[in-house]
């Protein structure tokens, strides 16, 4: 997602590597070869001193199946960078002379207190992003990265809105659906449910996000674990936090199957 005008916390090194390997299948990252998530969802159009996208829909379709969830019990911490001031435009204010795609792409995820979408990074903002936190990102990388950075993030707000239910179907009726509020990522935090499955000799999640619901002025918050599953395949493990009685309510309710 975008930080004035700029992703403020893209994949780290390590995690960029890990998301590459899980959803592609490479022990290496690809060399040569975007999504806030969509109301309507514009495609980079290829420029002719860049290269086109490669991905296309059926592609994004089978990533987007290749990604389950499960739900599981746990009590949340907190948080480090995110989405603190940053503004969707589709304007792509970049600084360097780095020549990558400069298009973005509307997410299907509504934004708190707009009447507009999330809009995802540009692959030149998101290498900008990484050269700042002094990453050493390399620029073909982009053309996987973002793309799964947006998948993901699509897929994750599906699964939020499973959770939310029937309350989801009832904030369409009155408040027009829940909307993201904001989002944050730290892949070295570890919730406790994570620190668990590592004690038990698990694997530990390879990166973890924090995302703030609003149903009709009832802020809801969420943590997402993601894992490495099976055939490359990348797991969700999306559930509201134990942190407010929203959260306990919608935990209980899903666990006697009465959401």
């Amino acid at each position: 997602m975008s930080n004035e005008d700029q992703p403020k916390c893209p994949v780290d090194h390590s995690t960029r590597q890990s998301w590459l390997q899980k959803l592609t299948g490479s022990n290496k990252e690809p060399t040569p070869p975007t999504t806030n998530p969509s109301q309507s969802q514009p495609q980079p159009q290829p420029q002719h001193d860049q290269p086109v996208c490669p991905i296309n829909n059926e592609a994004r379709s089978n990533w987007l199946n290749k990604v389950s969830v499960t739900i599981p019990e746990d009590i949340e911490t907190t948080k480090t960078c995110g989405s603190t001031n940053i503004t969707n435009t589709l304007q792509d204010q970049t600084t360097t002379k780095i020549n990558l795609p400069t298009q973005r792409e509307i997410s299907s995820i509504p934004r708190t207190s707009s009447n507009s979408n999330w809009i995802y990074p540009s692959q030149k903002q998101f290498f900008e992003a990484m050269q700042r936190k002094n990453w050493n990102p390399d620029s073909s990388d982009m053309k996987v990265i973002v793309p799964i950075h947006n998948l993901v993030n699509e897929r994750a707000w599906k699964h939020i809105i499973m959770w939310e239910g029937i309350n989801y179907k009832k904030a369409l009726e009155q408040c027009g659906g829940i909307t993201l509020t904001s989002f944050s990522g730290d892949s070295t935090k570890k919730t406790p449910r994570a620190w668990f499955k590592t004690i038990i000799g698990q694997q530990p999640p390879f990166d973890r996000h924090d995302w703030k619901i609003n149903r009709c002025g009832l802020e809801i918050e969420y943590v997402i674990d993601f894992y490495n599953g099976e055939n490359n395949q990348v797991w969700l493990d999306v559930r509201p936090k134990l942190n407010s009685f929203e959260g306990i309510k919608l935990r209980l309710q899903k666990a006697f199957g009465l959401n």
